[in-house]
């Protein structure tokens, strides 16, 4: 929807026909008359085209450096981005490698673990061996 917001800037009334909300327009209108009435105050012989004419290169000046930085901004995320999935990648790779880690000492211990029994089970035989060795040279 259209609107026709009234304004007035360095003593010149405007209508603007707008999409944007009126308290949107009127402020940018006061911001630009604030800043031609500073520079007509600062300078008594510089008309009001010529006001207008540097607030423009002053507000394209603004608009041109922040749109570098908003630029820079997005590259500077998109590289965060980039790091951050490479991040992910290797912790991924690194939990599977740390998984099958465990599963190996899990492995390893269950092995140790037979091998102790095993141990058990021949020195038990041998003191076994050892004994029956000796009753007969009892009687």
């Amino acid at each position: 929807m259209v609107n026709k917001v009234r304004v007035n800037i360095a003593g010149t009334s405007y209508a603007i026909a707008t999409t944007d909300t009126e308290k949107y327009i009127l402020s940018l209108a006061k911001k630009l008359d604030e800043d031609i009435t500073k520079l007509l105050d600062d300078n008594e012989n510089l008309s009001v085209t010529k006001a207008a004419v540097f607030c423009a290169m002053d507000y394209l000046d603004e608009y041109r450096k922040s749109t570098g930085s908003a630029e820079n901004m997005r590259g500077q995320i998109q590289d965060y981005i980039a790091d951050a999935a490479r991040a992910k990648l290797a912790e991924d790779k690194i939990r599977a490698e740390n998984e099958v880690l465990r599963r190996e000492a899990a492995a390893l211990r269950e092995q140790l673990e037979k091998e102790r029994r095993r141990e058990i089970r021949r020195e038990e035989r041998a003191e076994q061996a050892a004994q029956a060795a000796e009753e007969p040279k009892k009687d």
